[in-house]
């Protein structure tokens, strides 16, 4: 390395063993994320295979394309989890919302009495059986 930094032509002067740096070993798989694959994310956030491809085709979800399959890291994991959390909204008593009932839709009958109401139409394996008969 000193040779180097001379400026003195190290060329065939010394072996390819003294140019080298040896760095000291380090273990790197503390840095590298783990990743999913698709049926294993599915798995994993307990949904379908086919909600997950469809959320991550529509760029609703976070997500990596490697190789042109979708891959999940645990960051997009938690995000997804997180996207989809449904909180609690904070009322200022205790008691649960009033439920209110739904009202039936009454039927009127039509101002002018001679509109005949529209009827729906028989099911069509109905008909068939009542045109071959």
């Amino acid at each position: 390395m000193e040779r180097a930094l001379t400026g003195r032509s190290t060329r065939g002067s010394h072996s390819f063993q003294e140019d080298r740096m040896t760095a000291p070993a380090r273990d790197f798989t503390d840095h590298i994320p783990r990743i999913f694959t698709l049926d294993e994310s599915a798995e994993i956030l307990r949904v379908k295979k086919s909600w997950l491809e469809r959320k991550a085709a529509s760029r609703e979800i976070p997500f990596s394309k490697l190789g042109g399959a979708y891959h999940f890291s645990t960051d997009h994991l938690w995000r997804i989890f997180f996207q989809y959390e449904q909180v609690p909204s904070t009322g200022e008593s205790d008691e649960p919302a009033a439920i209110i009932p739904r009202r039936k839709r009454q039927r009127t009958a039509p101002a002018d009495p001679r509109v005949v109401p529209l009827r729906p139409r028989t099911p069509r394996t109905s008909r068939q059986s009542q045109l071959a008969a």
